[in-house]
Order: C-alpha cells, then sequence, then structure tokens
C-alpha cells in the first residue's frame, strides 16, 4: 500500500548542528557554491533526520531543488524500509511507501515526471525493480519481473536503464545495460561500485574496482559503447554526485574533495567536517540549485 501522510518535524532545516558524535546513517544537508576561481565552498550544514535519529536513513536523492527521498528504517523497525519525502520548504516529513511485506529503496525519479523507481525486496525474497506513481493513483508494479538481484538503478533516458546487480562469492556485482524495448539485457562491467549517475554530458558514471586498493572513477557512452578513466577515487571511496558545472564531489574519512575532467590532476578537498562530529562520508545528492545532501557516520 502507497501512503503520503506529512508530518510536521521540529528538528529540521533551522537547526545547525554543532560538534558533536553523529549517529550511523544520518544525512546533513549544506549549501555548496562556487567560487569566482571555479573552486568549490561549503557552509555549516543542518541536521535533518532527527525525526529518526537512531535508525536507518540513507540514500538521498533530490527529486527537485527543494524535495529530498530517502530510505529509511524506523529504529523499532528491523525487518522494513520504506521511502520517504522531505519537503525543504514546508519542513515537513511524507512517508511514501507502507509495505509491511516487502521493503524498497534507492527512490529515483523517472523520465516524464509521472513516476518513480525503487528496488524493492518482495515477498520471495528477490531484489526487482518497481516503478510507483508521484499522485499515489496505484500501489506500484515490477517493471521487469525476471530481471533479479537489483541492487541499484539509474535511468538514461525512457528506453535505457543502468543496473547493478548483486553479484555473488562465486561471481562479481557487475553493471548491466537493459534496452526497455526489447528487453535486451548486456553487462558493461564487472566489480563495480554501487553508486550509478548520470553526467551532465548524458554518460554513466561509475566506480570501477579492479583490485581492492585501486578503484576508478569511470564513464560509459552510451552512444558509442565507450568507457574512459577519469580519475583514481581515493582509499575505498565508491559514492559521489555531481555539481551543475560537471564538477564531482565524494567523501574521504570526514573531508569532501571535488574533481572536474579536463581541468583537475587529481581530487582537491572542499571542506573538512570533523568539526560538527563526523567521521565519515559515504552516499551524496546534488541539487540543482547549490544543496548537498550527504550521509555520515
Amino acid at each position: 500500500m502507497i501512503r503520503s501522510i506529512l508530518l510536521f518535524i521540529t528538528l529540521f532545516i533551522s537547526t545547525i548542528i554543532s560538534a558533536q558524535r553523529l549517529d550511523h546513517h544520518d544525512i546533513l544537508l549544506m549549501e555548496i557554491r562556487q567560487n569566482p576561481d571555479g573552486s568549490w565552498q561549503t557552509f555549516p550544514p543542518s541536521f535533518i533526520t532527527a525525526f529518526n535519529r537512531s535508525g536507518y536513513n540513507n540514500q538521498p536523492k533530490f527529486f527537485n531543488d527543494y524535495s529530498l527521498w530517502l530510505t529509511v528504517q524506523n529504529s523499532t523497525d528491523t525487518t522494513q524500509t520504506d521511502i520517504y519525502q522531505l519537503d525543504l520548504i514546508k519542513k515537513a516529513l511524507a512517508r511514501i511507501t507502507n509495505t509491511p511485506s516487502t521493503s524498497e529503496y534507492s527512490p529515483t525519479p523517472m523520465p516524464g515526471g509521472q513516476r518513480f523507481s525503487a528496488v524493492r525486496v518482495d515477498e520471495d525474497n528477490q531484489q526487482r525493480l518497481w516503478t510507483f506513481p508521484l499522485d499515489g493513483s496505484d500501489n506500484g508494479r515490477s517493471e521487469f519481473p525476471d530481471i533479479l538481484n537489483v541492487g541499484y538503478h539509474c535511468w538514461l533516458g525512457d528506453k535505457t536503464i543502468a543496473f547493478f546487480i548483486v553479484g555473488d562469492d562465486a561471481n562479481p556485482h557487475t553493471l548491466q545495460i537493459l534496452d526497455v524495448n526489447n528487453k535486451n539485457l548486456r553487462k558493461i562491467a564487472s566489480n563495480i561500485g554501487r553508486c550509478l549517475l548520470q553526467t551532465t554530458d548524458g554518460k554513466l558514471a561509475f566506480v570501477q574496482k579492479p583490485t581492492n586498493q585501486t578503484w576508478f572513477l569511470k564513464t560509459w557512452n552510451p552512444v558509442n559503447n565507450t568507457q574512459d578513466i577519469l580519475v583514481k577515487m581515493p582509499t575505498e571511496t565508491e559514492d559521489f554526485a555531481q555539481l551543475s558545472d560537471g564538477t564531482f564531489i565524494c567523501g574521504s574519512g570526514p573531508k569532501l574533495y571535488s574533481y572536474k575532467s579536463g581541468k583537475d590532476q587529481d581530487w582537491r578537498q572542499v571542506s573538512d567536517l570533523s568539526r560538527f562530529g563526523v567521521k565519515t562520508i559515504t552516499r551524496l545528492a546534488s541539487s540543482k540549485l547549490g544543496k548537498l545532501a550527504v550521509v555520515v557516520e
């Protein structure tokens, strides 16, 4: 069942966090702005997951500049995750899915602006891609029931989807591309990271891990089926986002780093969030108007 219940929360955007030990899987929201020299700077973050202070808050995604969606597991529930929406203007929280027998992850806006997609762990314990209407007019549907072990996904237009297909002890995680028209699924790369992102120039960005110590940020061009290595990732970093001018941003430990292809030779430090109690930065999401959501430990 899909639900959308607005709850007003008291500890939201207006609360600037002070230096403190943060709960695991919290989300911070901050402004990030470009300086005249092309570098980036951040401003003091807000702690936006006080509604679930000791629970799981992860996989943020901006559906627009003022609507941040995320995956939530309440601290009193260890069996289920649901999708929530944070309205950054009204400072309100909406629970989008409420499915007692399944779990949803990775909310993603779909081309066309009418539906969103998410990975669902179905009742048979298989992970599939589901889509849901933004207006709540139906309870969603499994788009490709035969495609299993979906970990993450990224839309590259309305006819092409990139999938992170979960591997096992004998087989690595793979990047696979689906042609929606003919249902043809083809493998593009192996040993990949969990972050898949359509870049500002229409390519797919992902991390490939040829060794345990060496991970590269790469792009795949859907037009000519070519791959390019952009830069080596910081140690054990597989999550990243992209800013409005095409600059990539990632976290390593408590620090944020930026890299722009064609301009930078390596990652450049943007800010150090350790003064706010952050120990580790993982996933990130950026908006077109300069907001940055950061998952922290």
